[in-house]
């Protein structure tokens, strides 16, 4: 037992050592590849192959989409572009509320704020019956309309600043511990499976319970577990929810049979 203990020892010493070396390998070459890359970059310049760049344009369609507008400014005014019918209905009611109360248009713009707001200092509201069967439809309609445009200013910087954090976590470099933790089943190597399930998670654009709930699916319909879902899957997942179907009717109409027989006895 001594004899095993030290040499598991001596084991574990070679391969720390071995690993510890090839990470100073690994480092220096990255080092050595970095400053040729450096280089080579002064040289090409600006005119770099665009197939070489591939990176860069991942996310192109979400941080710099053509169709939307650059600016929050932007995005305001196509809010308010979109919600047009929406404003158009509310001037109507408003002229109409300026019509039935008296109001001058600093007082009815005033009151348009402070509903759509819903701040509502109460200083400024409708007295006549008119004016208050119109509030009914002008407060509730301000309030939603407002609040889509707010809504589509912070989605679109949220999502602005979300494809940013993913094109910078993507575009950085993979270490060896990167590695470790990729390798899922200690192999020594990953695959793609294991790389985009990685990825995937580490970019929160699932969780691990969505993961497992797939892996479960997954495994349900591959009936054959043979690793892959091919028609004779199918073809046996179908046969045993006929068969599961005929077992239940048989059992309910041996329970209905039991029944009547008990009813018939006690009777």
């Amino acid at each position: 037992k001594l004899a095993l203990n030290q040499e598991r020892k001596l084991v574990a010493k070679a391969k720390e050592k071995a690993r510890s070396q090839l990470i100073q390998m690994f480092n220096a070459d990255e080092n050595e590849k970095d400053e040729e890359d450096d280089l080579d970059d002064e040289e090409v310049g600006d005119n770099e192959d665009e197939e070489f760049r591939w990176i860069d344009h991942i996310y192109d369609d979400q941080c710099d989409p053509a169709e939307k507008p650059m600016s929050v400014l932007g995005v305001l005014f196509g809010g308010i572009k979109r919600q047009s019918i929406n404003f158009v209905l509310l001037s109507f009611v408003a002229a109409f509320m300026k019509r039935a109360e008296g109001w001058s248009l600093i007082d009815v713009l005033y009151y348009w704020n402070c509903t759509a707001t819903t701040i509502g200092f109460g200083d400024l509201s409708p007295k006549t019956q008119l004016g208050r069967l119109l509030a009914v439809f002008f407060i509730p309609l301000s309030v939603v309309t407002l609040g889509e445009v707010i809504a589509n200013c912070f989605a679109y910087v949220t999502s602005r600043a979300a494809a940013k954090a993913e094109k910078d976590f993507i575009r950085r470099d993979i270490t060896l511990s990167d590695l470790e933790y990729l390798d899922v089943n200690g192999d020594g190597r990953v695959d793609e499976l294991e790389f985009v399930t990685f990825m995937l998670l580490a970019m929160q654009k699932v969780d691990m319970r969505m993961m497992n709930d797939l892996k479960h699916l997954f495994h349900a319909l591959d009936a054959g577990k043979d690793g892959f879902i091919q028609k004779e899957d199918l073809i046996t997942l179908r046969q045993r929810k006929r068969l599961a179907r005929k077992m239940r009717r048989r059992a309910r109409h041996w329970k209905k049979w039991y029944e009547n027989e008990a009813r018939s006895f006690f009777s």
